[in-house]
């Protein structure tokens, strides 16, 4: 059965449906999962209300666990709409909120709670009309994000596609015996273009040989990122660095658990 759970801001919708089980994103620096600059870039992207779409080739990579971690920062101003099955209704905007995100446990044929078939489009047809979504996917790369939404069964005209924002690869490692950890491999942008598929611009990617993430700071990558936040480009590092100054204060006083680090960040958008 259909199910749709709309605004439950407080619960977390992931496989567990315990918060106390879930890490968030302190926790995800804290483990090397992503660092404190990439965290706040990612937190800008919600914050400025851009789709994001996290994905992985394998089921516990922590995909939808990243996606459950970064809905705690989306602004109090914005609506949560959180939306089970595979149907797609236009949610109800409430009044006095700036617009809605509408919360999709994954794109996928497999699942009862995931998106298919021609409600993906109608959901991309309805995000690019100015609200956003966050979601998951089965990829391995952003070309295989786009490739998912272009070929069939979906078959997503480029135009829509060019809509969905930005993707986020995570990856899951053995480390030897039974030990996983997990890493952020890369986060590109799609970029629309007037015809034909939309352009994919790398913005980080994880550099296994130095054991750390490079960052594209190239005129294209800060000029595309800078238009798609709605920034003007001399504002984009000043923005990043005004939230990585955040996660690095929750760190250093010891905000830790989910409850805290929700608490402090609806507390920082109190104080804006």
């Amino acid at each position: 059965m259909v199910q749709r759970i709309k605004r439950r801001t407080a619960e977390w919708w992931g496989d567990s449906g315990k918060e106390s089980n879930r890490p968030n994103i302190v926790s995800m620096i804290k483990n090397n999962t992503l660092d404190t600059r990439l965290a706040a870039m990612i937190w800008l992207l919600f914050e400025k209300g851009s789709s994001v779409i996290f994905a992985s080739e394998e089921k516990a990579a922590g995909k939808t666990s990243m996606l459950s971690a970064f809905i705690d920062f989306i602004p109090p101003s914005y609506q949560k709409s959180y939306v089970y099955g595979p149907k797609f209704e236009k949610p109800e905007q409430e009044d006095g909120l700036l617009k809605t995100y509408a919360l999709i446990p994954g794109i996928s044929e497999s699942g009862e709670a995931n998106l298919w078939d021609t409600d993906v489009a109608k959901m991309l047809k309805w995000s690019s009309d100015g609200d956003s979504f966050g979601t998951t996917m089965y990829a391995g790369s952003p070309e295989g994000v786009i490739r998912a939404f272009s070929e069939k069964p979906l078959k997503v005209p480029s135009k829509t596609i060019g809509t969905i924002g930005a993707i986020v690869i995570v990856d899951a490692i053995s480390t030897g015996g039974r030990s996983v950890s997990r890493r952020v491999r890369e986060f590109a942008l799609v970029v629309p273009e007037k015809s034909g598929k939309p352009k994919l611009i790398t913005l980080v990617g994880w550099e296994p040989d130095l054991d750390q993430y490079i960052f594209m700071d190239s005129q294209s990558a800060i000029s595309n990122l800078s238009k798609h936040l709605k920034l003007n480009p001399g504002e984009l590092e000043a923005e990043i660095n005004r939230l990585r100054r955040r996660l690095e204060a929750w760190i250093t006083i010891g905000t830790s658990t989910t409850s805290e680090v929700r608490k402090a960040v609806n507390q920082y958008y109190i104080n804006q």
